[in-house]
């Protein structure tokens, strides 16, 4: 007789593992005993049990435990209550005597939670940190275009600001030009003034009258031309 090969008999000690496991879980959320022997991935409608498995793990359900590798059993291991749950076939679906019944199942403890109940639990608190995410989101939003808002305001009250001051700065140079031109306009005057006085009193001569419009002729040049 052969030696049985020692990776022959680390996929039975895996499967057998996996089997026990399995329905310990079963017993755990359904709350019947299941002999690991009759443990099954593909159910039936005979079985009063099913399984409820996430997306990437419905592999594994596709086949019996008797058909799979030493690695599928360490997964099926890892992702009881994670991965997949075993849960309950509503009464329509139980097909089994009860003779039928008693062979392979012992009624237990009530199942504990389910493994539904977290998934929903998970999605309830998935959505509200999504409700939260897209508040938190609008609030920045709004916070950012205020802040943009602000920043273009004071982008513009800096521009009128400088154009203000350029003209303020204009206007001092234009006033500081005409008072530089009164003062100098005021000295050309004070200079005139005594010059035109000056002028004045040469011009106040006999003959000459004082708003230098009338010509007084004298008795002399009046013989002369008699």
């Amino acid at each position: 007789m052969a030696p049985i090969r020692s990776s022959n008999l680390e996929r039975s000690r895996w499967r057998s593992k996996c089997r026990e496991e399995l329905s310990k879980h079963i017993q755990k959320k359904v709350g019947i005993l299941i002999e690991p022997s009759q443990v099954r991935l593909v159910t039936g409608g005979d079985d009063l049990y099913t399984w409820k498995v996430l997306p990437q793990k419905k592999h594994l359900f596709s086949k019996n435990i008797s058909d799979h590798s030493i690695g599928a059993y360490k997964e099926l291991c890892e992702g009881i209550d994670s991965a997949f749950e075993a849960v309950p076939v509503t009464t329509t679906t139980q097909t089994r005597s009860a003779e039928d019944v008693q062979e392979t199942l012992i009624s237990t403890e009530p199942p504990q939670a389910s493994f539904s109940a977290k998934i929903d639990e998970l999605r309830e608190e998935n959505e509200n940190l999504e409700r939260e995410l897209k508040q938190w989101k609008d609030q920045a939003t709004a916070e950012s275009k205020l802040r943009q808002e602000s920043e273009q305001e004071q982008s513009q009250l800096r521009d009128a600001n400088q154009t203000l001051q350029c003209e303020l700065q204009k206007s001092a140079m234009a006033a500081d030009y005409f008072r530089s031109n009164i003062s100098q306009y005021s000295q050309m005057v004070a200079r005139i003034m005594p010059l035109m006085e000056e002028l004045r009193n040469g011009l106040n001569l006999d003959g000459v009258s004082d708003d230098f419009g009338t010509w007084h002729i004298h008795p002399e040049v009046t013989n002369d031309v008699g």
